[in-house]
């Protein structure tokens, strides 16, 4: 499904990469609608219209579905990696009365490691807080906290989570949701990751951190994986 080489990683949120995600979107929403609540589909076909995003039709009903399904477990909500905002909308429309932490330096990706192998450049995937505040208003209890992660999580340490969703590109901001979160993910919460299978970043904080786990890394059929806190 997804192509593991630079020149399709470094198109990084421009215009083709958008088109190729809404192209390939439009079949795979049909295929959704085909099988799936009418409702729902319709509903994430209008965020995608509404604002820029790299989740495919699968991916965001995967996390429309796994959000859902965790408002029945104790704890927060929370996103690492905004971008424009549709992921978050798509929480916001199923998290009821849960509260949702949103985390974004709001002014692009942060320098690159040499495990991320230069597929990004700084800054990229920026948008202003406050077009993702418009964007969001009328939603109840979403809290949005800027800067770079977990330092941006200050007054917050507290908090334990039934949800926490990352699409962050890079191994070392993957690590620190991971470092982060872990201890914080009540028994039965669930971590799910954009980039996965498509990023070797991404890929390589997971295998490290989870090296000494209980806890399987459990690899979707999209570029996502998910972890079940035991």
């Amino acid at each position: 499904m997804f192509l593991r080489n630079r020149f399709v990683q470094k198109l990084g949120g421009g215009f083709l990469e958008q088109f190729a995600v809404r192209t390939w979107s439009r079949l795979l929403f049909r295929a959704l609608g085909s099988h799936k609540e009418k409702d729902v589909v319709k509903l994430l076909r209008k965020i995608q219209r509404e604002r820029k995003s790299l989740l495919t039709a699968f991916e965001a009903y995967l996390v429309y579905s796994v959000a859902r399904a965790q408002t029945k477990r104790p704890g927060d909500f929370a996103e690492v990696g905004v971008y424009a905002g549709a992921s978050a909308k798509t929480i916001c429309e199923v998290k009821g009365g849960k509260t949702l932490h949103l985390y974004d330096t709001f002014e692009g990706l942060p320098p690159t490691s040499e495990k991320d192998a230069g597929v990004h450049r700084t800054g990229q995937y920026a948008c202003s807080l406050e077009s993702v505040r418009e964007y969001l208003q009328g939603y109840p209890d979403v809290h949005f906290h800027k800067g770079l992660f977990p330092e941006s999580a200050e007054g917050v340490e507290e908090t334990t989570y039934a949800f926490a969703h990352f699409d962050v590109d890079l191994y070392e901001s993957t690590m620190a949701c991971l470092d982060y979160y872990y201890s914080r993910m009540n028994p039965g919460g669930i971590m799910l990751s954009h980039d996965y299978s498509l990023l070797d970043g991404v890929k390589a904080a997971f295998q490290e951190f989870f090296v000494d786990k209980t806890e399987e890394i459990i690899e979707l059929p999209t570029s996502q994986c998910m972890i079940v806190k035991l």
